[in-house]
């Protein structure tokens, strides 16, 4: 392998938008299967500022396998910075398999906000109706409001995939809504109650940005009047 032009070829990558130019690149990149061809490929993914480059390159990983999944689980273990870790955990979850969820949990209780963030939402796009306790143990814990709203989102997700999990999201969604007092976090649970109990409330979610609109103490005392609180 090259390396004076694999530079030159990221430079060009870098200073372009254009996805053939990224993915050639990154099909340069996947030529050397062995250990120092993904650590090259790894360092380019965490240096590149350039947010099309570095998306094309992070999925890249996926591309290479088994492979490139125990790679990026090797890096989850030791890489002490928490932007890429939390990159990292992202990954792991667009491999949408199961089996990594278990090397994914235990970053639930991580200090940094964002790497916490990202194991929340991977555990939605991981999980089963297992995963629904362990998001829920995690809920009390959870110190930031939003990432509390975010741990319910989860639910969400894996209720997409497991309806039979429907009753339990709901009863947990009860059970904590009447104590929440952070508006950000109500507005998250009161449009999953509305999803999974197809009963509105007054609020609205944009499917794109995921920000709700509404009055949400109105939602929230319709909710309660209607549990009989």
């Amino acid at each position: 392998m090259n390396y004076k032009e694999i530079s030159s070829d990221y430079e060009k990558a870098s200073k372009t938008d254009s996805f053939k130019v990224h993915n050639d690149f990154l099909n340069i990149l996947l030529q050397d299967h062995s250990e120092s061809g993904m650590e090259l490929h790894y360092a380019y993914f965490n240096e590149s500022d350039n947010s099309d480059l570095k998306r094309i390159l992070g999925k890249g990983f996926l591309k290479r396998g088994k492979n490139g999944v125990s790679f990026l689980l090797r890096k989850l273990s030791n890489e002490p910075d928490n932007l890429i870790k939390s990159n990292i955990i992202h990954l792991i979850g667009l491999s949408h398999d199961k089996k990594y969820l278990s090397n994914i949990i235990p970053f639930l209780k991580n200090e940094d906000y964002e790497v916490r963030y990202k194991a929340i939402i991977v555990c939605g796009w991981l999980g089963d109706t297992d995963t629904i306790d362990i998001l829920k143990e995690h809920y009390p814990f959870e110190k930031v409001s939003l990432l509390r709203g975010f741990t319910v989102s989860a639910m969400r997700q894996i209720f997409f995939r497991h309806k039979e999990t429907k009753d339990k999201i709901v009863e947990f969604i009860y059970t904590k809504l009447p104590e929440e007092t952070d508006y950000k976090a109500l507005a998250i649970m009161i449009v999953v109650l509305q999803d999974l109990t197809r009963t509105k409330y007054g609020l609205k979610e944009d499917s794109y940005s995921g920000e709700v609109s509404g009055d949400i103490t109105k939602a929230k005392c319709k909710i309660l009047k209607r549990i009989d609180l």
